[in-house]
C-alpha cells in the first residue's frame, strides 16, 4: 500500500503550541513583547503511516532552559513533547519541539544574518524544481553499497517565494480568516501564516528582515533529501534537527548531504546522514542528523 512520508506528521499537527506558550495564556506572551522562533527538535518514527490512517497529536510541556545569544541577548529554549497516534491508538511518531522565545529587539531592529550572495546558487523559481527532483524510488539501495563519506545528490530548492510560504501554510495550518479583534491585537493587516505575509508585522513583531518561512518547512526539505536518496525500501527512523537562522522570501536555498556513518544495531543496518540547508551566502540555516534503515543484500539473497 501507499505510505506517508515521515514528515507527514507536520501536516497532522506542527506540534509547536506547548513549546510556544506552555500552559500560559497566549495573550500574556504576545509577539509584541516576546517573539518566538522555531529552533528544531527530534522526530522519531515508530510505525508506518498507511494510506487511510487518521493521525492525531497530543502535546505536553517538557522543559524551559535559559540561554544567551550575541544576536538576540537572553532567551529561553522551550521544549515540548508531541505524540502522534493513528485511529487504532497506536503510537506512530514522537517529536521533541524546541522554540526560542526572547524579548522583542524593538529599536535594535531585525535579527542579523548573512544574506549576501557569495555562492554559485542560481536564483530560480522553485515550482519547476518540484517535478525535477531525482528520487531513488523502486531502485533498491542496499546497505552494503553505501560508503561512509559518500556525498548525496544536491537538492536545489530554488528562491523562496510567497507562493512557497503560502503552500506550506495551506498544507499544515489552513487558510482560515482572521477576526478583526485578532488583527487589531497584533497590529497587522494580514496575519496569514501566523503573520508571515505581513512584512511590517514580521519586522516589528517577529524581528525578521522580511516575510519568512515556517521552520518545519525546512525540516521537511531535509527529510525529503533523505527519503529521495534511500528509496522505497528504506525506512527513516529518526531526524535530529537544528534550525539556526531565518529563511526569508528572496533567499535561494540548496540542500547538501553526505553519509556520516553506517553501522548495525539490534539487527538493523543503519546509515547516518548529515544533511544541511544553505542559503545564497553559504550560511547553514538548518541541519539534521538523519538515521535510515536500509535492506541488506544478504537478506535479499536469502
Amino acid at each position: 500500500m501507499l505510505t506517508a512520508p515521515p514528515t507527514f506528521v507536520y501536516g497532522a499537527s506542527l506540534g509547536i503550541m506547548a513549546a510556544i506558550n506552555g500552559t500560559i495564556d497566549s495573550a500574556r506572551l504576545s509577539s509584541a513583547n516576546f517573539p518566538m522562533n522555531y529552533a528544531g527538535g527530534e522526530l522519531t518514527m515508530h510505525r508506518t503511516i498507511w494510506l487511510g490512517d487518521k493521525i492525531s497529536a497530543q502535546e505536553e510541556v517538557l522543559d524551559v532552559e535559559r540561554k544567551h545569544s550575541d544576536r538576540i541577548g537572553p532567551f529561553c529554549i522551550c521544549t515540548a513533547g508531541v505524540s502522534y497516534y493513528n485511529q487504532r491508538k497506536e503510537l506512530v511518531a514522537t517529536k521533541r519541539t524546541l522554540m526560542a522565545r526572547f524579548a522583542n529587539l524593538r529599536e535594535r531592529g531585525t535579527i542579523p544574518y548573512d544574506r549576501e550572495k557569495k555562492t554559485q546558487a542560481v536564483e530560480q523559481a522553485p515550482d519547476a524544481l518540484v517535478f525535477e527532483r531525482t528520487r531513488r524510488g523502486a531502485d533498491t539501495r542496499y546497505w552494503e553499497d553505501v560508503a561512509e563519506g559518500e556525498e548525496l545528490p544536491v537538492l536545489d530548492k530554488g528562491t523562496y517565494t510567497v507562493t512557497e510560504l503560502f503552500l506550506f501554510t495551506h498544507g499544515v495550518v489552513g487558510t482560515g480568516r482572521v477576526p478583526r479583534a485578532a488583527l487589531e491585537a497584533e497590529d497587522s493587516k494580514d496575519l496569514g501564516g501566523g503573520g508571515r505575509y505581513d512584512k511590517e508585522h514580521a519586522a516589528k513583531r517577529r524581528n525578521m528582515p522580511g516575510q519568512f518561512d515556517w521552520g518545519p518547512q525546512r525540516v521537511c526539505w531535509l527529510g525529503q533529501m533523505a527519503t529521495d536518496w534511500m528509496g522505497d525500501a528504506g525506512t527513516l527512523r529518526k531526524m535530529s534537527t537544528k534550525v539556526r537562522h531565518p529563511n526569508v522570501v528572496g533567499d535561494t536555498n540548496t540542500i547538501f548531504g553526505k553519509v556520516a556513518k553506517k553501522h548495525v544495531e539490534n539487527g538493523e543496518r543503519l546509515v547516518e546522514l548529515d544533511v544541511r540547508n544553505e542559503n545564497q551566502a553559504g550560511l547553514v540555516t538548518a541541519l539534521s542528523r538523519i538515521t535510515v534503515a536500509l535492506p541488506s543484500r544478504a537478506d535479499a539473497a536469502g
